[in-house]
């Protein structure tokens, strides 16, 4: 067979590209691989100091929200963890009011689930329309417009008289939250450098995860003792000073930096990184943030900024807090003539997430490890009545509720481990790879919460079949589901951004359409399973499925990550 005269040279230029660098002694750049020390000795590996390169790099500006000081930094994260926590709560958190449901509108079980199924759905795939609204007209009025929409989906779901009109407000409900899925990493992205975001990321999961625990408790004892309907009320109530809180304290964030003049090739640039090479002791960088790494021309080192240098003291400027986008650049900050019509962005940024979902094999497996470690908590939170307001239990709604402490108190330990383990472990290995840090490099720290998952599913199997103490249950099982599923997709996430940084919405719309799909087909058939079959086989399909993609992904991508990243780093999708 005849080699094709293109692939021939492509893979010969490849060859001459990789060993131009090993004569160089230098790094292969592509996306996801950055140099973050600064100081690093072109002849001896390892040999780098502390100064952390800033990636990416800010500009000059005060308006930039990298160089906002660290009190508004963490006023809009905190800002944002409030909005997560408050509109999730609403739409996922009704399971321990199953029974009341059943009753009051004469409903069997999975009908009874549908309530929890069109929200679930819909919070997946309205993200397709509010990823590209807030990357044309900045996250501040699509947050606030979302942040309405759950007050006034609060309101209907209080006042219905129906199973067809509870429904309907469900689904509205689910489109109002939906913000919450996708707009916190995009802040976050947009607040903070490559080195600080595995905590922050950590934090988005944990607020969103706590609705998810907390909600069941707050609506269990509401049901039980004041009515059902008034935990559409406090819902309200609470997403109206979210609201508020986010017209006043929460400023745009989408900013716009000039790209590199860098000149962008294929091949690897040689970059100049020794002490000294230009501006005293200070280093020169190449990031891959925007695929800016390339050679073909040589191109004197740039200057560039560390942690040493970096003055935290800008905030947020008047028209940052403005109500409507700005007209003359789709937000703003980052007013710039564009050549593509509004029609064709859309376009983009609704079929961007399917292509790197189907094209991009670490964002298919960070939507899977996210959506099955999701789906582990969804399994125990669909069969938690079944189990609990059966005999031997007998938990009334109030107690089934008071069950989702467990899964609080296990996400609140993921919080203080599952970012800071992944950052350390990532910048260790940096430190020991000559400054150079590769996105695969955080992967390691999600083996404590696979192990965590793998028992904590066991124990709540296990015991739900052999009608154990419930303490066991849920002070051992739901704790260890409620770390694991905190601990692993803020790592995968985190591991998927690092691997492109210019798609932080879109991949978390790729993680949510396969986490709410999949949950959304699961309350057809889960709760009949069990019945049917006992919990064993279910609960533990769903245990097999998060310990197995993880564990799929940790020996595939440790070794050859980078070469999956390399097989896409010409994309496009790079420079969005």
């Amino acid at each position: 067979m005849s080699t094709h005269p293109y692939a021939t040279h492509h893979n010969t230029q490849q060859n001459n590209n990789v060993e131009i660098m090993e004569q160089n002694n230098m790094p292969d750049i592509i996306p996801g691989t950055d140099i973050i020390f600064a100081g690093r000795e072109g002849g001896e590996e390892g040999s780098v100091n502390n100064e952390v390169v800033l990636v990416p790099q800010p500009t000059s500006s005060s308006d930039d929200p990298l160089n906002w000081s660290k009190m508004w930094k963490t006023i809009v994260i905190v800002n944002q963890s409030i909005f997560v926590f408050v509109s999730i709560m609403t739409p996922l958190a009704i399971s321990p009011m199953t029974m009341i449901f059943e009753a009051e509108f004469h409903k069997s079980l999975p009908e009874v689930n549908m309530l929890f199924g069109a929200a679930a759905i819909t919070l997946g795939y309205a993200n397709f329309l509010i990823v590209p609204a807030a990357n044309l007209f900045g996250r501040r009025p699509v947050v606030l417009v979302c942040g309405l929409i759950c007050i006034l989906a609060n309101i209907w779901q209080g006042l219905v008289t129906s199973y067809p009109s509870f429904l309907g407000a469900r689904v509205i409900s689910g489109v109002g939250a939906a913000a919450n899925e996708s707009i916190m990493p995009m802040v976050v992205a947009d607040l903070l450098f490559l080195h600080q975001r595995g905590s922050s990321m950590a934090l988005y999961f944990w607020a969103y995860f706590l609705g998810l625990f907390l909600g069941p408790i707050i609506s269990g004892a509401i049901a039980t003792q004041i009515g059902w309907r008034w935990f559409f009320w406090v819902c309200c109530i609470l997403q109206g000073a979210s609201f508020i809180f986010l017209l006043v304290a929460h400023p745009e964030t989408k900013f716009h930096r000039p790209s590199s003049s860098l000149p962008v090739s294929s091949s690897p640039t040689i970059i100049d990184i020794r002490p000294g090479a230009e501006k005293g002791s200070d280093g020169a960088i190449s990031s891959s943030a925007s695929s800016e790494a390339h050679v073909g021309a040589q191109c004197p080192p740039r200057h560039v900024m560390t942690t040493a240098e970096h003055v935290t003291n800008g905030r947020p400027s008047r028209a940052q807090f403005s109500l409507l986008p700005m007209r003359n650049g789709f937000g703003l900050g980052y007013a710039h003539q564009r050549k593509e019509s509004v029609a064709a962005i859309l376009l983009r940024d609704i079929v961007s997430p399917v292509r790197i979902l189907v094209c991009y094999p670490i964002v298919l497996w960070s939507a899977l490890a996210m959506g099955f470690a999701a789906n582990s908590l969804l399994c125990l939170n669909l069969t938690q009545a079944q189990v609990f307001g059966a005999p031997p239990y007998l938990f009334n709604a109030d107690l089934i509720g008071f069950t989702n402490f467990a899964f609080a108190v296990g996400a609140i330990f993921a919080l203080g481990t599952a970012g800071p383990l992944s950052d350390w472990i990532a910048l260790r290995r940096a430190r020991a790879n000559g400054g150079v840090l590769e996105a695969e490099m955080r992967l390691p720290a999600l083996i404590p919460y696979i192990c965590a998952n793998l028992v904590g599913m066991v124990v709540a199997a296990v015991g739900y079949e052999r009608s154990w103490n419930w303490a066991v249950i849920v002070c051992v099982g739901y704790s260890l589901v409620g770390f694991a599923v905190v601990g692993i997709p803020a790592i995968a996430i985190a591991y998927a951004v690092d691997s492109y940084k210019a798609l932080p919405g879109e991949i978390m719309i790729a993680a949510t359409i396969v986490k709410n799909t999949f949950g959304f087909g699961m309350i057809f058939y889960f709760n009949d399973w069990a019945a049917r079959s006992g919990y064993i086989s279910p609960v533990l399909m769903i245990m097999a499925l998060t310990c197995g993609f993880s564990i799929l992904g940790l020996c595939v991508f440790i070794p050859w990550g980078k070469q999956f990243r390399r097989w896409t780093k010409d994309s496009k999708l790079h420079s969005l």
